[in-house]
């Protein structure tokens, strides 16, 4: 977006409001699959569940996000067909995956169908032209030029590469280099092929490794020694399953496979083989803290758990009745606004949840479902969220400016996902998967 020319500001904030409803099934459903073994809930329920609230809110993302940009005439008068045509292709397909396929897929695939439909419909339907939201191509410092030649040509001279991209100078100084305009060639066939490859496979290889079950393949369930049925749920009258489930093909391992036909592309296209060593070290360097951090929030997330604090923080929750539909909505919303992460939070208060609503009579697979519904909509002011962007798009120490920005969105949202769960567990319960 800051490529478009739109202002930084602009581009973080709605980067990170748009940055909701396909986080619960990121990752290839990783979320889901978490908030299913902590809570000994059926995974594809919970998939279903969220497949029930999440479109709701996907339809109308683009319009919401295109009236406080452009304004009521401009956002929503003159742009709703495009907003209409992205939000009903992505909640559509998201609904369908979730309930139908699991929650490997709803987000993948929803966001190509919905980013091919709009390539397609703005070829026949086009806006009002407003010269204040032009799109110009903004030259920025990370700009660099691709030194591998996608037609499989030796090297060139340096002044051959620099006419692949044509820099315009600003007309009030020669030596004005802060916003250049770029001249971009289209690119040909070749190049859009290897471009798309890495989702297309992707695709591809989950769908098979989903409906073969190639995750089941070498899983070994392991009884804790020590710990396995040596903790007594009073609060159940029964004693506490501890049960790792060992799965070296679960769905990450997918990803693994489908890198390797894709490293035959890029070998294919003329890459020089360290490039994998140099994008593994670097993969290693930006995932080292966040894998740290997940460990051990799982690690707490167990110990909170056997040790009976969530039932006990559960008991004392379901006290407030009728009303704790609300509140399951903004207990996903805190979780996730300290940890920075939807499936931090599910590992954290998916148990409560249950506990809390098999208290007050409630359905669990809801309230467990709308914790990861409510958590989405606090990544948005999460502080390593914040942190990720400003530095992402040089902002450093801005926090606070992107902060106020997105507050007031991030609270809308989880009170539209609470009101939501209210209507689900009250209004129509047949909607829950039983």
């Amino acid at each position: 977006m800051v490529s478009l020319g739109f202002d930084p500001l602009d581009a973080l904030t709605y980067t990170l409001i748009f940055d909701t409803t396909p986080v619960a099934f990121g990752a290839l459903g990783i979320p889901v699959t978490t908030l299913a073994t902590i809570t000994g809930l059926p995974v594809m329920k919970l998939s279903a569940m969220m497949g029930r609230q999440l479109p709701l809110l996907s339809l109308f993302l683009p319009l919401y996000a295109l009236i406080f940009y452009a304004g009521f005439t401009a956002g929503f008068l003159e742009c709703w067909p495009v907003a209409l045509v992205a939000g009903l292709s992505f909640a559509v397909i998201q609904a369908i995956f979730a309930n139908l396929v699991g929650p490997e897929l709803p987000d993948l695939i929803a966001g190509l169908v919905s980013l091919i439909a709009l390539i397609i419909f703005v070829q026949f339907w086009k806006p009002k032209y407003r010269p204040e939201y032009h799109a110009l191509l903004v030259g920025t410092p990370s700009t660099r030029h691709d030194e591998e030649n996608s037609q499989g040509m030796t090297s060139v001279s340096d002044t051959e590469k620099n006419n692949d991209v044509t820099h315009e100078e600003n007309a009030t100084s020669e030596n004005a280099g802060d916003r250049q305009t770029l001249e971009i060639q289209k690119p040909n066939f070749k190049e859009t092929l290897l471009a798309w490859s890495p989702w297309t496979i992707i695709v591809v290889v989950v769908i098979i490794w989903t409906f073969a079950k190639v995750n089941t393949y070498g899983r070994v369930l392991v009884q804790w020694p020590h710990l396995h049925q040596q903790v007594y749920l009073t609060l159940y009258g029964k004693r506490y399953d501890a049960i790792w489930t060992f799965e070296p093909l679960a769905t990450g391992t997918a990803i693994l496979v489908s890198a390797v036909p894709f490293c035959a592309l890029v070998l294919w296209n003329g890459s020089h083989p360290k490039v994998f060593w140099m994008a593994l070290k670097e993969t290693g360097k930006q995932l080292f803290f966040p894998v740290l951090t997940v460990s051990f929030i799982m690690a707490f997330a167990y110990l909170y758990n056997y040790s009976g604090i969530a039932y006990t923080i559960g008991l004392t929750l379901s006290s407030v009745g009728r009303a704790f539909p609300f509140l399951s909505a903004w207990l996903g919303w805190f979780a996730c606004f300290l940890s920075g992460s939807d499936t931090s939070a599910n590992s954290l208060f998916g148990n409560l949840q249950v506990v809390a609503a098999n208290q007050i009579g409630l359905s669990a697979i809801l309230m467990a479902a709308t914790n990861s519904s409510g958590a989405i909509t606090s990544k948005m002011i999460s502080p390593q969220n914040l942190t990720t962007g400003v530095s992402t798009i040089g902002l450093q120490g801005q926090e606070g400016k992107v902060l106020r920005r997105t507050i007031f969105h991030s609270v809308f949202m989880v009170c539209l996902v609470g009101a939501m769960a209210c209507v689900q567990q009250y209004g129509i319960p047949g909607i829950i998967p039983p």
